[in-house]
């Protein structure tokens, strides 16, 4: 079973503590495995990726964030249906300033891939380079914000940017479930059907054992942040989950809105 987690807060340096706070709730049921771990953040502007291979069932988040100090995160853990362990198979998947990651089969898009890449612009089409129905869609939605002249806009609104995933979800939706979560660092959008979709308005960290009550350093008290989580076990009180087949959207003002599909 996979997870998946975005983040966008205002504190970079306590990225980490958040993570580590809600650990529990990313975990897999111990009989599950996974094929890859991957995050994306963005530091001076720019869009880093962390990869890695399936070491073990348990996913180890703290390690995954350590020394990541970013205002926008998104993670995803990967039990693949298409293609097997490769860092291009693994999510998220970038193009310029775009994060993108997605849960969920697609039977549509894989069957149609040569199709789909055959109708992309020549630049998107060559950047396809595994072998997932994911990474196809997410050139899908590249070329969305192409044929309008968004795809390096950075002051796109919000609601724009879920109008763009909700037209993709209609182009894949062959009735499967699907959850699918966009960011450029300045704003985050998802939308899911038939899969469980979390939110988490966090302010302030109360308890950090990563660092020391006393630490000056890690004032956990400012914090303030948005959680969305995709298909967590047991996400405990702090989280609500939304109606199914709803967008999520979160400003760079770490305003949240969810609307129904």
């Amino acid at each position: 079973m996979c997870r998946m987690l975005g983040v966008m807060c205002n504190d970079e340096s306590l990225l980490a503590c958040a993570v580590h706070a809600v650990r529990d709730s990313l975990q897999l049921k111990a009989e599950a495995g996974h094929d890859g771990v991957g995050m994306g953040y963005f530091q001076a502007d720019e869009p880093l990726l962390k990869k890695r291979p399936a070491e073990k069932a348990k996913v180890d988040w703290d390690s995954l964030f350590q020394g990541v100090h970013a205002t926008t995160a998104l993670a995803h853990v990967r039990r693949g249906t298409v293609g097997g362990w490769h860092e291009a198979n693994t999510h998220p998947f970038r193009f310029r300033r775009w994060l993108f990651a997605q849960l969920g089969h697609l039977p549509r898009v894989e069957a149609n891939r040569a199709k789909v890449l055959s109708e992309l612009p020549p630049f998107l089409a060559r950047n396809v380079r595994g072998e997932t129905d994911s990474e196809v869609a997410f050139h899908m939605f590249l070329h969305l914000l192409f044929r309008d002249g968004t795809l390096n806009d950075l002051t796109l609104a919000p609601e724009r940017l879920a109008a763009y995933l909700r037209e993709l979800g209609q182009a894949i939706d062959g009735q499967t479930a699907f959850a699918l979560c966009a960011t450029n660092g300045q704003i985050m959008a998802t939308v899911h059907r038939g899969l469980a979709m979390h939110y988490s308005l966090r302010e302030g960290i109360p308890e950090c054992d990563l660092h020391p009550d006393d630490d000056p350093q890690q004032q956990h008290g400012r914090f303030k942040g948005v959680m969305l989580g995709a298909e967590m076990v047991d996400p405990g009180h702090q989280w609500r989950e939304v109606p199914d087949g709803s967008l999520i959207t979160v400003s760079r003002e770490l305003e949240l809105k969810v609307h129904q599909l």
